[in-house]
């Protein structure tokens, strides 16, 4: 299946170095997991508390690629991430969109939940 960045802030209701991860957030990243995704925590370059990853017990980098070898998504709640992406990396901006979002993301979600499912259902339809 896919790789899935998701960044730090998605995890921890938008605290940007972390803070607690919120459970829901952890079970979304199961699901992706148990439908065969690899999720990827994106902590930014200013770096962030390793106790707040601990319970994610995920791969993490600083930044999701501009460029990635394979199709992958990038969750994210900045519109400006959306930016510069290849069309490889599928951008999904969470929470309220600005009239900008729509034309900077390739989707918007209320929230990680409904990201994930998105995903799901977008990989499980896709041609073989």
């Amino acid at each position: 299946m896919s790789r899935i960045y998701v960044d730090l802030e998605v995890l921890s209701g938008g605290h940007p170095t972390g803070g607690s991860v919120d459970t829901d957030a952890v079970r979304s990243l199961e699901i992706l997991e148990e439908t065969g995704h690899e999720p990827v925590v994106v902590t930014g370059s200013g770096g962030t508390d390793p106790g707040a990853l601990a319970p994610l017990g995920r791969h993490a980098v600083a930044d999701a690629p501009l460029q990635p070898d394979e199709p992958a998504w990038y969750l994210t709640v900045d519109v400006d991430r959306c930016r510069g992406r290849s069309a490889r990396l599928r951008t999904v901006l969470i929470g309220s969109p600005s009239a900008s979002a729509i034309h900077r993301c390739d989707t918007v979600a209320r929230d990680l939940r409904a990201a994930v499912l998105e995903i799901v259902a977008a990989e499980a339809m896709a041609p073989g």
